[in-house]
């Protein structure tokens, strides 16, 4: 049987891997088309997917949370 909580946190980060990818994609089309200020944003938006994904993947490799982050529900 799997521990819902472990699954959960695959489809979250599952989740910030794809926002990832897609942000980045959609930061290069606005770049690409002159909409500075949307890529930044866009960018930023793909730094704190990228950061989630780091957080979690951190998390499931050595058990534990980051100093003052309660836990996902």
């Amino acid at each position: 049987m799997t521990d819902p909580s472990s699954e959960q946190a695959l489809d979250a980060a599952a989740t910030a891997a794809y926002v990832a990818a897609i942000t980045a994609e959609l930061s290069r089309l606005a770049r690409g088309h002159g909409f500075v200020t949307l890529a930044y944003i866009l960018e930023m938006a793909r730094q704190e997917a990228k950061s989630l994904t780091d957080v979690r993947d951190r998390r499931e490799t050595n058990g534990s949370r980051p100093p003052g982050r309660s836990p996902q529900r």
